[in-house]
């Protein structure tokens, strides 16, 4: 008997809560997942954070709860890696040699960091910092006394400075821009993660480029910077940004910009053909694609696009989300700020610093946060909320920290 076949690419987050979705929204017939990691499916989020520090491994959040594959008839494809797809003939080409036939097809292919193409570059201590197999080496690595540097001031590789200083080490890192997460918050909050940073031991060397690294034995000794200085290090984490991994769907003719290009409904320029998470780019406004790489886009992504690939037409409307642990506090940016052209600034009584992105007509756009974790996630929510129901309070009331901004909300939709 024919059995129509969900078949999956990828066991990031985004591919398998689409398989958990379409379980749960009513698919009775095949399913598979086909990842080349060879990994039980786990959660990414920690790397950077927990594991780390050593405080667990990744496999210690999975992201399927044990037995669940095997009860809901669930195909898992470990090690195998997806090589062709033949649109015509709805099959794809496994590694292995064998075809798999797909009544729907969904890319969850994610993401790749970008190298240095710099001399030194295969010495050994080098790492990039994406699944599990680059946390691990790296958190062998952090040892108390040893010297690490860090190339990139953005979200990971802050998180992996302060899990390195937690651990003893002595941190330096390497930002070719004038300031921290020059694309993700503004001057204010970076300056604030800065000190935070700094006051924890974090040295900075900003406006710098790697030109090279030096080794001996074969081992990473130290890394060459564009004005002349030369750190010493025994290790050193690459941090500067991923880029989709789009070869699968380009040899398939699939439209590409920046990553696959989804319609509202996450479908390719393929029918038959879905993609989903850091890998899938959708359409923000007119001549604006936008790719999310946060676990939220991930999460909801996944949900929808099962639900589409079962015939539904859900369009895809993103709320994105995401945070940040940094020593002892938390960073969370809800909205996307992209066209905002002004902010408000919250000084809360603790220090922590709340910023509301306006766009022209003051309506808020997103916001970002620094500082203690109850702080910035009643600030973050409040603005979820208002954004939500499109509200628009006063500037002062957004400035000021003794002004409920959830309560301001509620009395409004009631």
């Amino acid at each position: 008997m024919h059995q129509e076949n969900m078949v999956i690419v990828g066991a990031g987050h985004s591919g398998a809560r689409a398989a958990q979705a379409l379980r749960a929204n009513g698919w009775q017939e095949r399913i598979t997942i086909i990842d080349a990691e060879g990994r039980t499916p786990y959660e990414r989020p920690p790397l950077s954070k927990a594991v780390l520090k050593g405080e667990r491994a990744a496999e210690v959040a999975p992201l399927f709860p044990a037995g669940y594959l095997a009860e809901n008839g669930i195909d898992f494809l470990s090690g195998i890696g997806a090589t062709a797809i033949d649109r015509a003939g709805q099959r794809l080409a496994l590694s292995d040699g064998n075809t798999l036939p797909y009544h729907r097809l969904l890319l969850a292919t994610g993401a790749i960091p970008r190298d240095l193409g710099v001399p030194g570059r295969d010495a050994s201590g080098i790492y990039p910092l994406r699944n599990a197999a680059d946390a691990e080496s790296i958190a062998q690595r952090l040892q108390p006394g040893v010297d690490i540097v860090i190339v990139g001031g953005g979200l990971i590789g802050l998180e992996a400075a302060s899990a390195a200083i937690s651990r003893g080490c002595n941190v330096t890192v390497v930002e070719a821009g004038p300031r921290l997460m020059m694309r993700a918050v503004p001057a204010p909050l970076s300056s604030k993660i800065r000190h935070h940073h700094e006051s924890k031991g974090v040295r900075f060397l900003f406006g710098r480029r790697v030109v090279g690294f030096g080794q001996h034995a074969g081992g990473l000794n130290s890394v060459s910077l564009n004005d002349g200085t030369t750190l010493t290090c025994s290790a050193s984490i690459i941090s500067i940004g991923v880029l989709p991994r789009t070869e699968l769907a380009e040899r398939a003719g699939l439209t590409l910009d920046n990553g696959v290009a989804v319609n509202c409904f996450l479908q390719t320029s393929d029918p038959y053909i879905y993609a989903a998470g850091d890998a899938s780019s959708f359409a923000l406004g007119p001549g604006v694609r936008m790719r999310l790489e946060c676990w939220k886009n991930a999460e909801d992504q996944g949900s929808v696009v099962a639900r589409n690939m079962m015939g539904g037409c859900e369009p895809y409307l993103p709320f994105p989300w995401m945070w940040s642990d940094q020593f002892d506090q938390t960073m969370q940016i809800a909205g996307i700020a992209d066209g905002a052209v002004d902010h408000v600034e919250r000084q809360c009584e603790d220090g922590t610093l709340l910023i509301y992105h306006l766009d022209d007509a003051e309506k808020i756009q997103a916001v970002s946060g620094f500082g203690s974790i109850r702080e910035v996630s009643r600030g973050v929510r409040a603005g979820q909320m208002l954004m939500e129901r499109g509200l628009r309070p006063s500037r002062q009331a957004l400035q000021d920290p003794n002004c409920d901004l959830r309560m301001f909300a509620k009395a409004v939709v009631a």
